[in-house]
């Protein structure tokens, strides 16, 4: 009865968010994701975090590596920043940022701000994301998570090779996450991207997501 009513306090969260984006035409296209992390604790208050993903799409892959150093303010609040390397066969992009986690335990959010120094552009692009999380325990092992979440795209500073409105992206996840260790866990999700270009059909992209993640 608890799973069951967890699993759709959850799912109704998640419908609310995408059903205001859905009514749009939109051009359709599948991806695959798979990525790897491994974050390392410095100590009682800092740590460092590493990610590589790669991201399977029908006209390029990409490859994108992050690190991220993030430093404990008060509990559960964390002040933190880094750089991440984005390339593909088209366009290679060096990206930094900086952000804010607030975790409440089963409820997370995240805002980051990023600035993307992208080759085919002449300026930088400034952008901020703002993702809000529920990570919900399945079961008293706490082994078994059912994890959704919505993440909003905004470009805050254009380069002229961008042609995008200000809110330009939004993603809504949902998936499960599996601890197999104390230090090690599994993640496979579903997610769906919505973009919305000036001028053009929005692109919606669907993409299953396979995460491995590591405690060091």
């Amino acid at each position: 009865m608890m799973f069951a009513m967890r699993a759709y306090i959850c799912l109704t969260a998640l419908a609310m968010l995408v059903l205001p984006f859905s009514a749009r035409a939109a051009d359709q296209e599948a991806q695959t994701w798979i990525s790897a992390g491994g974050v390392a604790q410095i100590d009682d208050n800092d740590r460092i975090g590493i990610e590589t993903s790669y991201r399977l799409r029908p006209a390029d892959d990409q490859l994108l590596q992050r690190i991220t150093l993030d430093h404990r303010i008060a509990d559960g609040v964390q002040l933190g920043g880094g750089f991440a390397f984005v390339t593909s066969r088209r366009q290679k992009e060096m990206r930094f940022h900086q952000q804010l986690i607030i975790d409440l335990g089963v409820l997370q959010s995240r805002t980051r701000l990023e600035q993307r120094y992208i080759d085919s552009a002449a300026r930088p692009a400034w952008r901020l994301r703002e993702r809000i999380q529920l990570d919900i325990p399945l079961e008293k092992q706490r082994k078994w998570f059912l994890l959704t979440s919505a993440e909003f795209f905004f470009e805050l500073h254009k380069p002229s090779a961008v042609q995008d409105s200000e809110l330009v992206t939004t993603r809504q996840l949902i998936g499960l996450r599996h601890v197999l260790t104390p230090r090690l866990g599994i993640q496979l999700s579903y997610m769906r991207q919505h973009s919305f270009p000036d001028n053009r059909p929005d692109e919606v992209v669907h993409v299953p997501w396979l995460a491995i993640a590591w405690r060091l």
